[in-house]
C-alpha cells in the first residue's frame, strides 16, 4: 500500500470516526446470531449460524472477541454445547474484514431449537462495560417447544411463536431478570440492515436530520414485564433489553455494567424474494 492509499483511507476512517459520534447513543455495539436466508430448518440438514457484531441499524460490522458460551436448547428442553468457528464478516464501510464466528446445528428430532450464546465482557465507547445474552430461535417442521428458556439472568420469555412472521407481524412477550418479571424498563426493536447504509441513505425527518425514531423502536415495559412490538418489514430483527446490574473490574478500572439480551426473529417476505445480506462470505 503506498503513502496515496494510506492518507486515503486515513482520511475516510476519520471521517466516518466523525459520523458515528454523532449517532443517538443507543445505537451501539450488538451481537447478532442468524441464519440465512431465514430460520427454517430440516430433519437431517445442517443449518449454520452466524456470530457477529455491530449497529444492526445502520449495517455497521465490528469484530467480535470469542464468546464465553455457545450452546443449544432441544425441543425437549435438553442442551448440548455447540462449538464456535472462528469467520470473517465483510465490513463495508471500510472493505476490510471483521473477526466473527459460525455454527452448524444438524437437527435429528423435529421441533424448535434455539442458539444461546453469552458474549464475553465488551467495554464500549461511553465508558460502559456491556454483557450481551444473544437468543435466536430454529424452527425444524413442527411446533414444539419455542417457548423454552436459556436461563440467562436476564431473558425474554416469547408468548408469540417467534417464528412464521410476515409484514407487521406483532410479537408479545415478558422480560425476565434474575427469575422474576421486569417492572421497568425499555425494549427496543432494530431492523438488521442487509447492507451498509451510508449517511445519505439513511431515512430523514422533515427537516432533512437523521430519523432516529424510525429506525429504532422503543416500547416500555409492562408493570409485570410484558410488551408488545410489530415488524413493518421482512428480514432479520432483534428485539433488545438491557438492565443495570452494578459495578465491575475491568483492565484494572472500575466501570458500570449492563446487561442486555438480545432476541433474533426472522420476518418472512410477502413472496420469496428473500434479502440478500452482504456482509457474509461465500463459504
Amino acid at each position: 500500500m503506498d503513502s496515496k492509499q494510506i492518507y486515503i483511507r486515513t482520511f475516510l476512517f476519520l471521517l466516518f470516526s466523525l459520523f458515528l459520534i454523532h449517532l443517538n447513543e443507543g445505537f451501539c455495539y450488538k451481537v447478532f446470531s442468524i441464519c440465512l436466508p431465514d430460520n427454517y430448518g430440516k430433519i437431517n440438514t445442517p443449518k449454520t449460524f452466524y456470530i457477529g457484531a455491530g449497529e444492526p441499524a445502520f449495517g455497521i460490522i465490528y469484530d467480535l472477541k470469542p464468546p464465553l458460551s455457545a450452546f443449544v436448547i432441544f425441543p425437549n428442553g435438553t442442551t448440548k454445547r455447540t462449538y464456535l468457528l472462528k469467520t470473517q464478516f465483510l465490513d463495508q464501510a471500510f472493505n476490510m474484514q471483521r473477526t466473527g464466528y459460525k455454527t452448524s446445528i444438524l437437527p435429528k428430532q423435529k421441533g424448535d431449537y434455539n442458539l444461546c450464546v453469552e458474549s464475553d465482557y465488551v467495554l464500549l465507547s461511553n465508558g460502559t462495560l456491556m454483557k450481551f445474552f444473544v437468543k435466536t430461535p430454529f424452527h425444524v417442521e413442527v411446533e414444539k417447544g419455542w417457548d423454552n428458556m436459556c436461563g440467562f439472568p436476564l431473558e425474554i420469555k416469547p408468548y408469540t411463536r417467534p417464528y412464521g412472521f410476515i409484514t407487521h407481524g406483532v410479537f408479545w412477550g415478558q422480560v425476565w431478570y434474575r427469575g422474576i418479571p421486569l417492572e421497568n424498563g425499555e425494549v427496543t426493536v432494530e431492523k438488521f440492515s442487509p447492507y451498509f447504509l451510508t449517511k445519505q441513505e439513511l431515512p430523514k425527518d422533515s427537516y432533512g436530520q437523521i430519523n432516529y425514531p424510525y429506525l429504532k423502536k422503543v416500547t416500555k415495559l409492562s408493570k409485570n414485564g410484558f410488551f408488545i412490538v410489530s415488524f413493518e418489514s421482512p428480514g432479520w430483527w432483534v428485539i433488545s433489553v438491557k438492565v443495570k446490574a452494578g459495578k465491575r473490574s475491568y483492565a484494572n478500572q472500575v466501570y458500570p455494567l449492563e446487561f442486555e439480551q438480545l432476541f433474533w426473529v426472522y420476518v418472512f417476505p410477502q413472496q420469496n424474494n428473500f434479502p440478500k445480506y452482504e456482509y457474509f462470505y461465500p463459504q
